[in-house]
C-alpha cells in the first residue's frame, strides 16, 4: 500500500473520531427534516397556488429543508463509508478501530487490549487509514 500525504492520514482520522457524532447528527437531522416537511403545506390541483414573494414563510421553510437535505447527504456520506469500511476489516482491525478512534484509547492500550506489538497497532491503522482514503476518494 502507499504511503498516504499527512493531510490525508489527519482527515481520515478525524472522520473516524467523528463517526459517532455523524450517527448522531444523522438522527438529529431526520427528526429536524421530519418537522420541516410536516410544517409545509401541501398544494392541491384544487387550490390555486398562491403567488407570494419569496421572503414567504412557506419558501423559507421549503429552502430549510433543503438546506437540511444537503447537510444529510454530507454527513451519510462520511458514516456511509466508515460502515462499509468496518464492514470490510477483519474482526481484530475493527475492534481496533472502536477502541482507538470511537473510545480514544491510546496506541499503548489498544495493543495490549487486542495483544499485538506497538508496531502491529500502527501497521494496521495505516492500512485502515488507506483502505478509509480509497473509500472516501482520496
Amino acid at each position: 500500500m502507499s504511503t498516504l500525504p499527512a493531510y490525508i492520514r489527519r482527515f481520515c482520522k478525524d472522520v473516524l473520531r467523528q463517526y459517532p457524532l455523524f450517527k448522531q447528527e444523522l438522527a438529529a437531522l431526520e427528526e429536524e427534516k421530519k418537522a420541516v416537511a410536516e410544517s409545509l403545506p401541501v398544494a392541491t390541483w384544487r387550490e390555486a397556488a398562491s403567488r407570494q414573494a419569496i421572503g414567504d414563510p412557506t419558501s423559507r421553510q421549503a429552502f430549510r429543508l433543503l438546506r437540511l437535505e444537503e447537510r444529510w447527504r454530507q454527513v451519510r456520506f462520511y458514516a456511509q463509508a466508515v460502515e462499509d469500511l468496518l464492514a470490510y476489516l477483519e474482526e481484530e482491525q475493527r475492534k481496533l478501530v472502536e477502541l482507538h478512534f470511537f473510545d480514544g484509547y491510546p496506541p499503548w492500550r489498544v495493543a495490549q487490549e487486542l495483544g499485538m506489538s506497538e508496531s502491529s497497532f500502527f501497521r494496521y491503522e495505516k492500512e485502515i487509514l488507506t483502505l478509509l482514503a480509497h473509500r472516501l476518494g482520496l
